[in-house]
């Protein structure tokens, strides 16, 4: 027997209910995409926002085996995309599920959703090639999943295609720029300069209060969207004081610890007052030797290192793409996000963009404020276009591609 789920008086976590509306626009998105093969469970229109969101909370009934929801208006939509009389979500992502970063936010918001409406076990594939991404992406759509989250840009190549081919599976990412607008596939972006230059300027406000005028930015293979960041955050920091620098040292891999560690060994001997670990799956390794040494240090896109208990951390550099998937939701909700657009989460116009302070002064907080506020006003944006044609080699954009470190 099926049920509806309506807006209720029980209070859901943001993120699962986010997702849940997701979910909602599924059937009548008619955008998919195909999927991975890992089984194993857990464990072209640009549309902007200026935080659409009203609270930190969204209401709505747990499901209990059934397969429709109410949209604004009341009407049941079918998610049953494969007819089985369950749902069950897939998500596909270049980096390990664990990374306590970027990946891992993206996987969590699945996982929730999942559990908070009585949906079937996500399938959850991690550590993808991108080489690898149609045949991975494929075999997913093919297992009985009733939407696709893809969790980066590296994987972006064959949607075009994949949405064609599984048009029945509604599918998401968190692409940003660099991926077209694809029919049927809703995407959420960011602008990494807007991201990255906070966090400079976040750093630099905390390095004044140490004896150290240097930070370690640690990366893969300065790849272009590296660059992006890079430059950004050196122009933040600069901005505290135009004597702080930042040197970049590639690790070879934003998955190797090993390579991660050799490279920030050699930082700290040099003397640095704080480290960028904008990395994947060796980021929390070095977050832990951060705080061995009493560096300062930052998450690299998740919004919620803050709560942390098991490791410190001074800045969330936030660029969470289960944020970025609540967001979204709430726009197809709204009707101001449709299948074949993208919405742009902006510093200054979203909360869960950019740099936030863990501890911090009042007027640290007030400085930091000041700079995100400058950001959203478009006081940076010749700048910012300048960094990026740095970074990629040509004329600059409003967004980059997606921020995948971490």
């Amino acid at each position: 027997m099926k049920s509806t789920l309506v807006k209720s008086s029980v209070t859901m976590r943001r993120r699962a209910c986010a997702a849940l509306i997701l979910a909602l626009s599924s059937a009548s998105a008619a955008g998919a995409v195909s999927a991975s093969s890992d089984t194993t469970p857990p464990d072209s229109t640009e549309t902007t926002t200026a935080d659409t969101m009203t609270g930190d909370t969204m209401t709505g009934d747990t499901m209990t085996g059934d397969t429709t929801m109410s949209t604004a208006g009341g009407e049941p939509v079918d998610l049953d995309s494969d007819g089985d009389g369950t749902i069950r979500f897939g998500i596909a992502t270049p980096g390990p599920r664990d990374d306590g970063a970027y990946y891992e936010a993206a996987v969590d918001g699945v996982i929730e959703l999942s559990e908070a409406n009585g949906f079937e076990e996500p399938i959850i594939v991690d550590n993808i090639d991108p080489a690898q991404a149609e045949t991975e992406l494929r075999n997913l759509a093919r297992q009985g999943v009733d939407a696709i989250v893809v969790g980066a840009g590296e994987l972006s190549d064959p949607l075009a295609a994949l949405t064609e081919e599984f048009a029945d599976i509604f599918w998401y990412c968190n692409c940003g720029a660099g991926t077209p607008d694809i029919p049927g596939l809703a995407q959420t972006g960011d602008d990494s300069s807007q991201i990255s230059y906070s966090a400079g300027f976040a750093t630099g406000l905390l390095l004044q209060e140490t004896d150290s005028t240097s930070v370690a930015f640690l990366g893969c293979c300065e790849l272009d969207f590296e660059t992006e960041a890079f430059l950004a955050f050196t122009a933040g920091l600069a901005a505290v004081d135009e004597g702080f620098e930042a040197v970049y040292i590639p690790t070879g891999d934003f998955n190797d610890v090993a390579g991660a560690t050799e490279a920030y060994n050699q930082a700290a001997a040099s003397g640095v007052g704080a480290v960028y670990p904008f990395l994947g799956g060796s980021h929390e390794a070095i977050v832990g030797l951060a705080n061995e040494d009493g560096l300062i240090t930052m998450s690299a896109g998740a919004s919620d290192a803050c709560e942390r208990d098991d490791l410190e951390y001074d800045i969330a550099v936030q660029f969470d793409a289960g944020d970025y998937l609540a967001e979204a939701l709430d726009a197809i909700l709204a009707g101001t996000l449709d299948e074949g657009q993208r919405l742009v989460l902006r510093v200054g116009e979203f909360e869960k963009v950019g740099a936030k302070f863990c501890n911090a002064t009042e007027e640290q907080e007030a400085a930091l404020q000041g700079v995100r506020e400058a950001i959203a006003a478009g006081d940076f944006d010749d700048q910012f276009n300048e960094i990026k044609a740095e970074a990629y080699g040509g004329g600059g954009s409003d967004t980059t591609p997606a921020t995948t470190g971490g």
